[in-house]
């Protein structure tokens, strides 16, 4: 069965379906299912230095949400799990999407339960022989876990980490994803001249697998941050501009239930 080897955390966001779009140099010239070979390269520590704004975030988010695993915990050597190429493009709206000749379009993307861990990757789409698409090891789709608004209550689904550090920080700390302004923003045309920018959300639910935590939410704001020099923290956008890195902070106030 083909197969494409791809870096970490690339690789797991690949088969988790999270990230749709493989960008290359080079075409595919193949439609069809392949195998993702998660290679031997460590993510470096300063990863987050080296991507846009846009992309951390949403692996941030992801991460938060319980969807994706922290880099610590990815696997490397393995073949991972499988994905289908859908197309290829060079114009891909996709936020994973960069500037080069081929964008390779992802659908269909499963996590095998068990890694096949020991493999050496190759370059370019090389064959496992012993693996075909009607014999794969047992496998399933991510079931994502996504924020949602309920009237004005915000619904955070989290990790039990996560829902620790907030408990012990009083405040959400979100990125902003369009995912996320979409749901605590309100839309651009129905502001008025100095109104307040964010929806009248009274409450925050957080959603573990095996517990919830309400909070009433005693402010949203935007959070920007500075270096120790008390310069601003910058980032690159998605459209490859300059700008103040930023989050959603939501400071919390009583606990409602739990």
């Amino acid at each position: 069965m083909k197969t494409l080897s791809v870096r970490q955390p690339w690789a797991s966001l690949i088969v988790s379906g999270l990230k749709d779009i493989e960008n290359r140099t080079w075409a595919p010239n193949y439609l069809g299912p392949v195998l993702i070979h998660a290679s031997s390269a460590k993510v470096p520590k300063n990863f987050a230095d080296q991507n846009i704004f846009d992309i951390n975030n949403e692996i941030e988010n992801e991460q938060l949400f319980g969807n994706f695993p922290q880099f610590e915990d990815l696997e490397y050597s393995a073949i991972i799990g499988y994905v289908t190429i859908s197309g290829d493009s060079n114009d891909s709206k996709s936020v994973w999407a960069m500037p080069v000749e081929h964008q390779w379009h992802l659908a269909d993307a499963y996590l095998f339960d068990e890694p096949i861990r020991g493999v050496k990757g190759k370059l370019n789409l090389f064959e496992t022989a012993e693996l075909d698409i009607e014999h794969l090891p047992a496998a399933h789709k991510l079931v994502r876990r996504a924020p949602r608004l309920e009237g004005e209550c915000l619904v955070v689904p989290v990790t039990e980490a996560g829902l620790q550090e907030i408990r012990d920080a009083n405040r959400v700390e979100l990125c902003a994803t369009d995912e996320i302004l979409n749901l605590v923003e309100k839309p651009i045309e129905e502001l008025k001249d100095g109104e307040y920018a964010f929806k009248p959300i009274g409450s925050i639910r957080l959603e573990t697998l095996s517990q919830q935590v309400s909070f009433e939410v005693e402010q949203i704001s935007y959070q920007f941050w500075d270096k120790e020099d008390g310069s601003p923290i910058k980032a690159i956008d998605w459209n490859m501009n300059e700008i103040d890195y930023f989050n959603i902070g939501i400071l919390l106030k009583d606990v409602i239930a739990s």
